[in-house]
């Protein structure tokens, strides 16, 4: 789709948006119908939305989706297969002369774009390397191992964790958005990802200890896809 070059304060702004058929938890999630349309462009759908994204990607390692993709006017480009989307995200970063890659999480369907402007007016005002959006959660949210709680010390995320020992109002969950500065996610294969090979899902392991992971806070959890049953949900939602 035909979107003009645009720029916030002066920095070119990259959308990457991860997905591949082989989710554990669900397979083939990208192409799961909502409404008559895939998910994967109904999340490219809100990106063309923001007012700041000069360019938007969707880093896939198949073709299937590449394709449907470039059907509907959207560039995609194929990787390696990875261990985790960061790293699908890290690869397409390579080839960019962007300022900032923001990383849009290709099971968030329900995302308001206005919250991908808030988040990049906030981190190139402040010059922030790495923004993680976040919420507060609710009991359900520490009982759901899907959803990824996170703990936030000195306005630093410092820890997460799917099963939490502490609980108070520093917890908060993790949602599917993440802004770098363009050298920031370049170097992600040079950072310590043990954690992140241990704890399958929680990527933003990597950063923590080599760059300041600041947090985003919004209002309240956006309906992810993470099972066959969170189609339903999200659904619902846009009823």
């Amino acid at each position: 789709m035909e979107k003009l070059f645009t720029m916030y304060n002066g920095k070119r702004i990259s959308c990457i948006i991860p997905a591949r058929m082989k989710s554990s938890r669900f397979p083939g999630k990208p192409l799961a119908k909502i409404l008559g349309r895939e998910m994967i462009l109904r999340v490219a759908d809100i990106a063309q939305q923001s007012k700041y994204f000069d360019q938007i990607i969707v880093s896939t390692e198949d073709e299937i989706i590449k394709r449907l993709c470039e059907i509907n006017g959207y560039q995609s480009q194929l990787t390696d297969k990875h261990n985790t989307c960061t790293h699908r995200v890290a690869e397409v970063s390579q080839t960019l002369e962007s300022d900032y890659v923001f990383n849009l999480q290709g099971d968030e369907p329900l995302i308001d774009p206005t919250i991908l402007d808030n988040m990049i007016e906030t981190s190139i005002i402040n010059e922030y390397d790495f923004l993680q959006a976040i919420y507060p959660v609710t009991q359900q949210d520490i009982e759901d191992e899907n959803c990824v709680k996170c703990i936030v010390n000195n306005n630093s995320v410092t820890h997460l964790t799917r099963k939490p020992e502490v609980f108070s109002k520093t917890l908060h969950g993790i949602s599917g958005l993440y802004l770098y500065k363009l050298n920031v996610i370049q170097n992600w294969t040079t950072y310590d990802l043990t954690l992140v090979d241990e704890w399958n899902g929680l990527d933003t392991f990597g950063f923590i200890g080599a760059v300041k992971v600041t947090p985003f806070i919004l209002d309240c959890r956006t309906q992810a896809v993470d099972q066959p049953e969170d189609i339903a949900k999200v659904t619902q939602c846009l009823l």
